[in-house]
Protein backbone atom coordinates (compact mmCIF):
# COMPACT_ATOMS: atom_id res chain seq x y z
CA UNK A 1 0.00 0.00 0.00
CA UNK A 2 2.85 2.41 0.72
CA UNK A 3 4.55 1.72 -2.03
CA UNK A 4 1.43 2.66 -4.29
CA UNK A 5 1.13 5.82 -2.75
CA UNK A 6 4.54 6.36 -3.29
CA UNK A 7 4.48 5.92 -7.19
CA UNK A 8 1.01 7.61 -6.99
CA UNK A 9 2.61 10.95 -5.01
CA UNK A 10 5.68 10.50 -7.83
CA UNK A 11 2.91 10.71 -10.77
CA UNK A 12 1.87 13.71 -9.62
CA UNK A 13 4.98 15.38 -9.15
CA UNK A 14 5.72 14.54 -12.59
CA UNK A 15 2.37 15.58 -14.53
CA UNK A 16 2.59 19.39 -12.60
CA UNK A 17 6.14 19.24 -13.38
CA UNK A 18 5.33 18.47 -17.42
CA UNK A 19 2.43 21.21 -17.11
CA UNK A 20 4.98 24.20 -15.80
CA UNK A 21 7.07 23.13 -18.36
CA UNK A 22 4.79 23.60 -20.86
CA UNK A 23 3.43 27.22 -20.11
CA UNK A 24 7.06 28.53 -19.37
CA UNK A 25 7.73 26.87 -23.53
CA UNK A 26 4.16 28.97 -24.08
CA UNK A 27 5.46 32.10 -22.36
CA UNK A 28 8.72 32.07 -23.64
CA UNK A 29 7.57 31.54 -27.50
CA UNK A 30 4.18 34.29 -27.18
CA UNK A 31 6.59 36.81 -25.13
CA UNK A 32 5.17 37.03 -22.18
CA UNK A 33 8.14 36.52 -19.85
CA UNK A 34 9.73 39.30 -22.16
CA UNK A 35 6.61 41.60 -21.71
CA UNK A 36 6.65 41.22 -17.68
CA UNK A 37 10.42 42.13 -17.52
CA UNK A 38 10.15 45.12 -19.91
CA UNK A 39 7.18 46.54 -18.12
CA UNK A 40 8.65 46.00 -14.89
CA UNK A 41 12.20 47.80 -16.36
CA UNK A 42 9.97 50.88 -17.44
CA UNK A 43 8.18 51.12 -14.07
CA UNK A 44 11.73 51.99 -12.61
CA UNK A 45 10.85 49.16 -9.98
CA UNK A 46 13.19 46.40 -11.13
CA UNK A 47 15.29 46.35 -8.76
CA UNK A 48 12.75 45.52 -6.04
CA UNK A 49 11.00 42.60 -8.28
CA UNK A 50 12.15 39.02 -8.10
CA UNK A 51 10.79 38.24 -11.46
CA UNK A 52 10.66 34.31 -10.59
CA UNK A 53 7.71 34.92 -8.20
CA UNK A 54 4.25 35.10 -9.49
CA UNK A 55 3.12 37.49 -6.43
CA UNK A 56 6.45 39.88 -7.45
CA UNK A 57 5.12 39.92 -10.95
CA UNK A 58 1.21 41.01 -9.88
CA UNK A 59 2.67 43.76 -7.58
CA UNK A 60 4.62 45.12 -10.35
CA UNK A 61 2.17 44.96 -12.83
CA UNK A 62 0.05 46.53 -10.25
CA UNK A 63 2.35 49.47 -9.64
CA UNK A 64 2.75 50.23 -13.39
CA UNK A 65 -1.43 50.43 -13.55
CA UNK A 66 -0.72 53.12 -10.39
CA UNK A 67 1.97 55.12 -12.37
CA UNK A 68 -0.24 55.07 -15.80
CA UNK A 69 -3.05 56.95 -13.44
CA UNK A 70 -0.71 59.29 -12.20
CA UNK A 71 0.67 60.01 -15.46
CA UNK A 72 -2.30 60.33 -17.15
CA UNK A 73 -3.59 62.91 -14.71
CA UNK A 74 -0.63 64.99 -14.56
CA UNK A 75 -0.55 64.53 -18.55
CA UNK A 76 -4.44 65.59 -18.68
CA UNK A 77 -5.73 67.57 -16.25
CA UNK A 78 -4.89 70.86 -15.59
CA UNK A 79 -6.27 73.14 -12.70
CA UNK A 80 -6.97 76.56 -12.53
CA UNK A 81 -6.33 77.81 -9.05
CA UNK A 82 -8.01 81.15 -9.98
CA UNK A 83 -10.84 79.72 -10.91
CA UNK A 84 -13.83 76.76 -9.44
CA UNK A 85 -12.76 73.07 -10.75
CA UNK A 86 -15.31 70.25 -9.81
CA UNK A 87 -13.78 66.83 -11.18
CA UNK A 88 -16.45 63.75 -11.58
CA UNK A 89 -14.74 61.08 -11.55
CA UNK A 90 -15.13 57.86 -13.94
CA UNK A 91 -15.69 55.40 -11.15
CA UNK A 92 -17.72 52.85 -12.99
CA UNK A 93 -21.17 52.54 -11.17
CA UNK A 94 -20.63 54.80 -8.16
CA UNK A 95 -20.18 58.05 -7.55
CA UNK A 96 -16.98 60.44 -6.75
CA UNK A 97 -16.58 64.44 -7.18
CA UNK A 98 -13.75 66.62 -6.26
CA UNK A 99 -14.29 70.47 -5.87
CA UNK A 100 -10.93 73.10 -5.64
CA UNK A 101 -11.37 76.03 -5.11
CA UNK A 102 -8.26 78.95 -4.99
CA UNK A 103 -6.52 75.78 -3.00
CA UNK A 104 -9.33 74.87 -1.10
CA UNK A 105 -10.55 71.11 -1.91
CA UNK A 106 -13.58 69.15 -0.81
CA UNK A 107 -14.14 65.13 -1.57
CA UNK A 108 -17.87 64.00 -2.11
CA UNK A 109 -17.89 60.26 -2.48
CA UNK A 110 -15.03 58.29 -3.11
CA UNK A 111 -16.37 54.86 -5.26
CA UNK A 112 -16.13 51.39 -4.47
CA UNK A 113 -14.03 49.65 -2.32
CA UNK A 114 -12.17 48.45 -5.19
CA UNK A 115 -12.22 52.36 -6.94
CA UNK A 116 -10.28 53.70 -3.55
CA UNK A 117 -6.12 53.33 -4.32
CA UNK A 118 -6.70 54.94 -7.79
CA UNK A 119 -8.63 57.86 -6.64
CA UNK A 120 -5.83 58.21 -3.67
CA UNK A 121 -3.33 58.46 -6.68
CA UNK A 122 -5.18 60.46 -8.96
CA UNK A 123 -5.60 62.87 -6.31
CA UNK A 124 -2.24 63.08 -5.42
CA UNK A 125 -1.35 63.34 -8.72
CA UNK A 126 -3.18 66.75 -8.71
CA UNK A 127 -0.29 67.56 -5.97
CA UNK A 128 -3.27 67.59 -3.31
CA UNK A 129 -1.82 66.46 -0.26
CA UNK A 130 -4.59 67.79 2.36
CA UNK A 131 -8.94 67.81 1.84
CA UNK A 132 -10.31 70.15 3.30
CA UNK A 133 -13.56 68.96 3.66
CA UNK A 134 -14.65 65.07 3.08
CA UNK A 135 -18.74 64.01 2.71
CA UNK A 136 -20.10 60.91 2.61
CA UNK A 137 -23.04 61.53 1.27
CA UNK A 138 -24.70 57.98 2.60
CA UNK A 139 -23.57 54.64 3.53
CA UNK A 140 -24.02 52.79 0.02
CA UNK A 141 -20.36 50.98 -0.89
CA UNK A 142 -20.36 52.89 -4.47
CA UNK A 143 -20.66 55.99 -2.43
CA UNK A 144 -17.79 55.58 0.67
CA UNK A 145 -16.63 52.41 -0.21
CA UNK A 146 -13.16 53.96 -0.97
CA UNK A 147 -13.38 56.47 1.55
CA UNK A 148 -10.92 54.84 3.99
CA UNK A 149 -8.41 54.82 1.40
CA UNK A 150 -8.74 58.88 1.33
CA UNK A 151 -8.81 59.22 5.10
CA UNK A 152 -5.76 56.89 5.03
CA UNK A 153 -4.01 58.56 2.40
CA UNK A 154 -4.43 62.58 3.61
CA UNK A 155 -4.37 65.07 5.80
CA UNK A 156 -8.52 65.53 6.92
CA UNK A 157 -10.28 68.43 7.70
CA UNK A 158 -14.18 67.92 8.40
CA UNK A 159 -15.71 64.65 7.58
CA UNK A 160 -19.57 64.36 7.24
CA UNK A 161 -21.80 61.81 6.89
CA UNK A 162 -25.71 60.87 7.82
CA UNK A 163 -25.62 59.30 10.81
CA UNK A 164 -25.94 55.55 11.19
CA UNK A 165 -25.84 53.14 13.88
CA UNK A 166 -27.09 49.98 11.82
CA UNK A 167 -24.76 49.21 9.05
CA UNK A 168 -22.66 46.35 9.63
CA UNK A 169 -20.86 45.77 5.84
CA UNK A 170 -16.84 45.53 5.95
CA UNK A 171 -16.40 48.76 4.24
CA UNK A 172 -18.46 50.87 6.46
CA UNK A 173 -16.57 48.75 9.69
CA UNK A 174 -12.91 49.71 7.78
CA UNK A 175 -13.61 53.98 7.42
CA UNK A 176 -14.99 53.76 11.13
CA UNK A 177 -11.20 52.39 11.69
CA UNK A 178 -9.51 54.67 9.36
CA UNK A 179 -12.05 57.62 11.07
CA UNK A 180 -10.12 56.67 14.58
CA UNK A 181 -6.92 55.68 13.91
CA UNK A 182 -6.28 59.81 12.33
CA UNK A 183 -8.11 61.38 15.56
CA UNK A 184 -11.16 62.38 13.64
CA UNK A 185 -14.63 62.80 14.46
CA UNK A 186 -17.77 62.12 12.05
CA UNK A 187 -19.88 65.65 11.52
CA UNK A 188 -23.70 65.56 12.01
CA UNK A 189 -24.58 67.61 8.28
CA UNK A 190 -27.47 70.08 9.08
CA UNK A 191 -29.96 71.48 6.69
CA UNK A 192 -28.84 75.09 6.06
CA UNK A 193 -25.32 74.49 7.47
CA UNK A 194 -22.69 76.80 4.92
CA UNK A 195 -19.22 75.36 4.25
CA UNK A 196 -16.80 78.08 3.12
CA UNK A 197 -14.70 76.85 0.69
CA UNK A 198 -12.58 79.07 -1.36
CA UNK A 199 -14.05 82.10 -2.83
CA UNK A 200 -16.92 79.50 -3.08
CA UNK A 201 -19.97 78.64 -0.65
CA UNK A 202 -21.34 75.16 -0.48
CA UNK A 203 -25.01 74.67 1.50
CA UNK A 204 -26.15 71.43 2.48
CA UNK A 205 -29.89 71.41 1.34
CA UNK A 206 -31.15 67.66 2.43
CA UNK A 207 -30.31 64.80 4.63
CA UNK A 208 -31.61 62.40 7.06
CA UNK A 209 -30.26 61.27 10.43
CA UNK A 210 -33.17 59.62 11.28
CA UNK A 211 -32.22 56.20 10.01
CA UNK A 212 -34.80 55.84 7.11
CA UNK A 213 -34.40 51.98 5.96
CA UNK A 214 -33.86 53.70 2.51
CA UNK A 215 -30.14 54.86 2.85
CA UNK A 216 -30.37 56.80 -0.10
CA UNK A 217 -33.02 59.14 1.61
CA UNK A 218 -30.17 60.12 3.76
CA UNK A 219 -27.80 61.74 1.09
CA UNK A 220 -26.46 64.63 1.86
CA UNK A 221 -27.11 67.21 -0.88
CA UNK A 222 -24.72 70.13 -1.34
CA UNK A 223 -25.30 73.40 -3.43
CA UNK A 224 -22.18 74.99 -4.07
CA UNK A 225 -22.12 78.99 -5.50
CA UNK A 226 -19.15 80.73 -7.07
CA UNK A 227 -19.85 84.06 -9.01
CA UNK A 228 -23.06 83.75 -10.23
CA UNK A 229 -23.21 80.12 -11.00
CA UNK A 230 -24.80 77.15 -8.64
CA UNK A 231 -24.07 73.79 -8.70
CA UNK A 232 -26.52 70.87 -6.84
CA UNK A 233 -24.51 67.36 -5.78
CA UNK A 234 -27.54 65.12 -5.24
CA UNK A 235 -25.86 62.05 -4.03
CA UNK A 236 -28.72 59.15 -4.32
CA UNK A 237 -31.38 61.73 -3.36
CA UNK A 238 -34.89 60.66 -4.28
CA UNK A 239 -37.91 62.15 -5.46
CA UNK A 240 -39.04 62.25 -1.35
CA UNK A 241 -35.85 64.12 -0.84
CA UNK A 242 -36.88 66.22 -3.88
CA UNK A 243 -40.69 66.91 -3.18
CA UNK A 244 -39.49 68.19 0.59
CA UNK A 245 -38.08 71.11 -0.68
CA UNK A 246 -38.12 73.84 -3.31
CA UNK A 247 -35.20 74.22 -4.98
CA UNK A 248 -33.63 77.35 -6.93
CA UNK A 249 -32.71 77.60 -10.21
CA UNK A 250 -29.22 76.50 -10.75
CA UNK A 251 -26.34 75.62 -13.57
CA UNK A 252 -24.71 72.44 -13.09
CA UNK A 253 -26.64 69.47 -11.56
CA UNK A 254 -24.98 66.26 -10.69
CA UNK A 255 -27.70 63.79 -11.61
CA UNK A 256 -29.90 61.78 -8.43
CA UNK A 257 -29.13 58.17 -8.36
CA UNK A 258 -27.17 57.41 -11.40
CA UNK A 259 -30.40 58.84 -13.92
CA UNK A 260 -32.49 56.41 -12.10
CA UNK A 261 -36.21 56.40 -12.21
CA UNK A 262 -36.48 57.31 -8.10
CA UNK A 263 -34.98 60.73 -9.06
CA UNK A 264 -35.03 63.73 -10.77
CA UNK A 265 -39.07 63.82 -10.86
CA UNK A 266 -40.82 66.55 -13.60
CA UNK A 267 -41.13 68.92 -10.69
CA UNK A 268 -38.03 68.57 -9.16
CA UNK A 269 -36.46 69.48 -12.79
CA UNK A 270 -38.65 72.38 -13.51
CA UNK A 271 -37.57 74.10 -10.75
CA UNK A 272 -33.92 73.24 -11.01
CA UNK A 273 -33.80 73.82 -14.91
CA UNK A 274 -29.66 73.10 -14.90
CA UNK A 275 -28.18 73.97 -18.00
CA UNK A 276 -25.75 70.80 -17.67
CA UNK A 277 -26.27 67.43 -16.46
CA UNK A 278 -23.70 64.78 -15.08
CA UNK A 279 -24.66 61.13 -14.86
CA UNK A 280 -22.00 59.41 -12.82
CA UNK A 281 -22.86 55.75 -14.28
CA UNK A 282 -21.16 52.51 -15.37
CA UNK A 283 -20.60 51.18 -19.12
CA UNK A 284 -22.83 48.61 -19.98
CA UNK A 285 -24.27 48.45 -16.50
CA UNK A 286 -26.84 45.65 -14.73
CA UNK A 287 -29.75 48.44 -13.70
CA UNK A 288 -29.91 49.61 -17.27
CA UNK A 289 -28.75 53.59 -16.00
CA UNK A 290 -29.55 55.73 -17.10
CA UNK A 291 -33.03 55.56 -17.71
CA UNK A 292 -34.08 56.77 -21.20
CA UNK A 293 -37.09 58.90 -19.23
CA UNK A 294 -34.85 60.64 -17.11
CA UNK A 295 -32.45 61.69 -20.06
CA UNK A 296 -35.67 62.28 -21.74
CA UNK A 297 -36.78 64.48 -19.03
CA UNK A 298 -33.42 66.51 -18.93
CA UNK A 299 -32.84 67.06 -22.42
CA UNK A 300 -36.78 68.28 -22.93
CA UNK A 301 -35.81 71.05 -20.54
CA UNK A 302 -33.05 71.97 -22.47
CA UNK A 303 -30.26 70.36 -20.68
CA UNK A 304 -26.92 69.15 -21.89
CA UNK A 305 -26.29 65.72 -20.88
CA UNK A 306 -22.82 64.34 -19.64
CA UNK A 307 -22.58 60.62 -18.50
CA UNK A 308 -19.16 59.20 -17.73
CA UNK A 309 -19.20 55.94 -19.38
CA UNK A 310 -19.22 57.40 -22.57
CA UNK A 311 -17.35 60.72 -21.70
CA UNK A 312 -14.97 59.74 -19.26
CA UNK A 313 -13.59 61.81 -16.17
CA UNK A 314 -15.32 65.41 -16.42
CA UNK A 315 -14.18 68.37 -15.72
CA UNK A 316 -15.61 72.02 -15.19
CA UNK A 317 -13.87 74.60 -14.95
CA UNK A 318 -15.77 78.36 -13.92
CA UNK A 319 -14.52 81.74 -13.70
CA UNK A 320 -17.98 82.65 -11.86
CA UNK A 321 -19.86 83.34 -14.57
CA UNK A 322 -18.98 80.71 -17.47
CA UNK A 323 -18.42 77.07 -17.04
CA UNK A 324 -16.28 75.44 -19.51
CA UNK A 325 -16.55 71.40 -19.49
CA UNK A 326 -13.32 69.00 -20.72
CA UNK A 327 -14.12 65.34 -21.44
CA UNK A 328 -10.88 63.33 -20.17
CA UNK A 329 -10.55 59.93 -21.38
CA UNK A 330 -9.73 58.59 -17.79
CA UNK A 331 -10.97 56.13 -15.82
CA UNK A 332 -10.59 55.31 -12.20
CA UNK A 333 -12.96 52.19 -12.38
CA UNK A 334 -11.14 49.74 -10.25
CA UNK A 335 -11.88 47.01 -12.13
CA UNK A 336 -10.13 48.81 -15.22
Amino acid sequence: MGRKKKNSNKIKELFIAIIIIAILIFAEKTGILKYIDETIANTGIAEIVDTSKESDIATALEVKKDNNIISSVSENINIDNNKLNILFFDVGQADSQIIICNGKTMLIDAGNSKDGEKIVNGIKALGITKIDYVIGTHVHEDHIGGMSYIIDSFDIGDFYLPYNTTTTSSYYKKLLNSISNKGLEINEAVIGEKIELGASICEIMSVDNNEPENANLTSIVLQLSYGTQKYLFMGDAETENEKARDWEDIDVLKVGHHGSNTSSSERFLKQVLPEIAIISVGADNSYGLPKDKIIDRLKKNGTIVYRTDEDGTIQIVSDGNTNEVIKIELSFDGNE
